[in-house]
């Protein structure tokens, strides 16, 4: 009887999250995974910078595909280890398997050819991160954000409208002239920027609502989203000029899926507490930023010609920049009924004054 008891009392084991999802702590020789990793990423970076040798099949197939295999296995680990945001990482890490398996599959297919048709099969998973990525960032979340404030969502919307844009205003809508593909290459060039700038819009909104303090694993989402959308927007921008050139920053591609791996694996840190309401100019810093741009690009358009694309973007903005006005305003409270006091209390009602008596009929 003792020994059963003594057992289950050290079966007991501490809890691996917080209430919100946060690991205290990740299992044992994790650490060798993720040396291990940086190292093949490093290799890969500094053949594709400085060209240090061997065959560049070795760091821009096998490197980089080992890499993207790995990060998608330790996120969809990350969402095995416990159930608390099991939904979000597994989310995230089906993303990263779509994007990891169109990887190979155009490595086996592609691979070493000079000319490549454009699209292909692999832009369908591809793609397919994205919407895999929301459901995680939104199931996440879910966990992390017990209550929701419109107006910091607002914020991400803002800032997300000022800056697709400026970037239909400097990068589609110019490029989209000088394109040498048909149509269908050109929606799918431009379909991962924009894309990209979407998610980038969600996590400024989650950071909004966390108080412009985000904890560690929302910085390296953003940082790995960040990693992607500039990856994205350079091939994009090679792709609809006609000079793509392959292979010289795939590892920008790599760094990202790496950094958003480490996100999910990442300890929270120790005694935190939830973030405070921002108050005074940090609360509304972001959206005079954006009603600025805003402003900007509407005088701009005054002197020098602007799309209709930009114009249609910025009103938006400050359509939206009005109802944040709306919704935060302060609201005016009913007066509340005043207590009767004590000696009206006892006293009971007054008598009706002799002129109000009623009469008999």
């Amino acid at each position: 009887m003792s020994r059963r008891r003594h057992h289950g009392q050290g079966s007991r084991r501490a809890p691996r999250v917080d209430r919100d999802g946060e690991l205290y702590a990740g299992p044992t020789g994790l650490t060798y995974v993720w040396i291990g990793l940086i190292v093949l990423l490093l290799f890969e970076t500094a053949n594709e910078l400085f060209g240090i040798g061997g065959p560049s099949s070795l760091y821009e197939i096998w490197f980089h595909d080992v890499v993207l295999a790995a990060a998608a296995v330790l996120i969809l680990m990350r969402a095995a280890y416990e159930p608390t945001a099991r939904r979000a990482w597994l989310a995230i890490g089906l993303a990263t398997a779509s994007w990891s398996v169109g990887t190979i599959a155009w490595s086996i297919a592609y691979g070493g050819q000079s000319h490549v048709p454009y699209p292909t099969f692999a832009d369908v998973l591809w793609l397919a991160w994205y919407p895999l990525m929301a459901w995680g960032i939104i199931s996440l979340i879910k966990v992390r954000i017990p209550h929701f404030e419109l107006h910091r969502w607002m914020d991400g919307l803002a800032v997300t409208l000022v800056v697709l844009a400026a970037g239909f205003a400097l990068v589609i809508e110019p490029l989209a002239d000088k394109a040498t593909g048909g149509w269908l290459s050109t929606i799918v060039d431009f379909s991962y920027p924009v894309l990209d700038i979407l998610l980038m819009g969600t996590i400024v909104g989650v950071y909004g609502l966390l108080s412009w303090r985000p904890d560690p694993v929302w910085i390296l989402l953003g940082a790995g989203i960040l990693m992607t959308t500039i990856a994205d927007a350079t091939f994009s921008i090679q792709q609809a000029r006609g000079v793509a050139n392959e292979g010289r920053y795939d590892f920008v591609w790599t760094l990202g899926a790496l950094v958003i791996a480490f996100a999910a694996w990442v300890r929270a840190p120790g005694n935190r507490e939830d973030a405070a309401r921002p108050t005074g100019l940090r609360a509304v810093a972001l959206p005079l930023i954006a009603q600025t741009l805003a402003a900007g690009v509407q005088i701009y358009a005054l002197f020098e010609p602007v799309g209709k694309s930009e114009r249609i973007g910025t009103v938006a903005v400050l359509v939206v920049s009005s109802v944040q006005i709306y919704i935060t305003g302060p609201r005016a409270q009913a007066s509340p009924v005043p207590e009767p006091s004590p000696e009206e209390t006892t006293a009971g009602p007054e008598p009706a004054p002799a002129d109000q008596a009623l009469m008999p009929p």
